[in-house]
């Protein structure tokens, strides 16, 4: 009998019964389903993981409704509204469907909640033929997951191409992608298909398609919702059988603000939308990580007799590469670990000296900045720095902290602050009331 973990007031004695003969009981160590009975999740506490559903006391606001699902919930029912014990009861029979776990490959480390969540993303998108729209930072394996949901699709059994869109220089990428006739241009003397037809009953992965040329965007678009190509030097359209993934570490809503990217092909694009979670939301995959860059480096580099052959990191290792944001995730740790394996001189074990002096240092030179010079260097490399947005959340931070403090008092936060803070007014606390006023902050640091 599946158990099920309620939390605030006791449900009434008629609906224990009704939980009860739909086969439900009330309490056990490993809930398979938490119900929170209160006016407010947040104050409620929400269980950190697992399902849970928001039983409300009154109609809820938009606002709130984000809220709970942000924080996880699976439904918010009122408890004013005619139906929601029926809705309750099949919210708790749908807990009880079991997902079919995916045949993991052995090489793939995902012992984080994080990786783990996105693994069942991915599975649940291999079983259509939508287009899915793979996002996230450099080296977090958009393609490694492109070919996952290639492998786990029943439907696309045949080829995987992946096509590497910024590789393509622009006045090529239509001729690349869909083919050209024999004679198309000067130095066509053969037609070819072009990799798009290449993938008939397989997969196509458009990889970093924020590169893609302006021109090419409504082609590729009637590609998406016809299934039809056409080559170079062709009028024909033929029929092309494929299943389509793009990737990118940019916000592509920006391009399309910036008119680099078309709205109707991001739409389409985005059918089914999985961001793939950084390296420092992974910190349970970080050792396993470690540990597998060690094997495959040795499985194609066999160590000089002279050299040690390094079976583990120690625990101090271990704490610094955790503690380090990984701009360049999985495949810069990847590369920290063979850099250290290189120059490693003695003893099996991987120590804090053998890594990279911007790993170790990091803590030292950090007590002097507040924002990661690395972090920066990433959000511009990949166009989705927000500059007004950082100085005001910086700014704001900085006021509440100060505010919080001084316990109200702006003169004393003023001085907090420091030269930003007091400013050029002769009442110190002047500047901080006014921003205070602009940031709408609190006297106790509250917003």
């Amino acid at each position: 009998m599946p158990t099920l973990h309620w939390k605030g007031p006791a449900p009434e004695r008629a609906l224990v019964q009704r939980l009860n003969d739909a086969g439900w009981r009330l309490g056990g160590a490993e809930p398979r389903v938490t119900v929170v009975c209160s006016a407010q999740p947040r104050l409620a506490g929400p269980p950190k993981s697992g399902p849970w559903v928001w039983l409300c006391e009154k109609p809820l606001p938009v606002d709130a409704l984000r809220l709970a699902v942000e924080q996880g919930a699976v439904d918010v029912l009122w408890k004013g509204s005619r139906d929601w014990e029926a809705r309750l009861l099949r919210r708790l029979e749908e807990s009880l469907v079991e997902t079919p776990a995916p045949r993991v490959p052995g090489t793939l480390i995902a012992h984080s909640a994080a990786a783990k969540a996105l693994l069942a993303q991915l599975a649940q998108a291999a079983r259509t033929s939508m287009p899915v729209l793979l996002t996230g930072e450099t080296g977090t394996g958009k393609e490694v997951a492109a070919r996952l949901i290639h492998e786990w699709s029943e439907r696309r059994s045949r080829t995987f191409v992946p096509i590497n869109c910024a590789a393509i220089p622009n006045e090529l990428m239509e001729g690349e992608l869909f083919g050209y006739a024999k004679g198309a241009f000067s130095g066509a003397v053969h037609g070819y298909d072009g990799l798009v037809s290449a993938a008939e009953g397989g997969t196509v992965l458009l990889d970093e398609i924020d590169d893609t040329p302006h021109a090419l965007q409504s082609k590729l678009l009637r590609v998406l919702e016809d299934r039809v190509i056409s080559r170079l030097g062709e009028n024909a359209w033929r029929k092309v059988d494929f299943r389509i993934l793009a990737a990118t570490n940019r916000d592509l809503k920006q391009l399309i603000e910036r008119g680099l990217f078309g709205e109707d092909l991001y739409e389409r694009l985005a059918t089914v939308q999985i961001h793939l979670p950084p390296l420092r939301e992974r910190q349970e995959d970080v050792a396993p990580l470690v540990l597998h860059w060690m094997e495959r480096y040795y499985a194609v580099e066999e160590p000089a007799p002279d050299s040690p052959r390094v079976r583990s990191a120690t625990p101090e290792t271990l704490d610094v590469l955790r503690a380090y944001p990984w701009p360049g995730n999985v495949r810069e740790l990847r590369n920290v670990i063979y850099g250290a394996l290189v120059a490693k001189r003695a003893g099996d074990e991987l120590l804090v000296s053998d890594l990279p002096r911007r790993l170790w240092q990091r803590e030292r030179v950090g007590a002097s900045a507040l924002v990661s010079a690395q972090e920066v260097e990433r959000r511009v490399s990949s166009g989705t720095m927000n500059l007004r947005a950082e100085l005001e959340r910086l700014e704001r931070m900085a006021l509440q902290a100060a505010l919080r403090r001084a316990g109200g008092n702006a003169a004393e936060a003023a001085r907090l602050l420091g030269e930003v803070g007091r400013g050029t007014a002769k009442d110190p606390g002047g500047t901080v009331r006014t921003m205070m006023k602009r940031l709408g902050v609190g006297t106790r640091g509250t917003t």
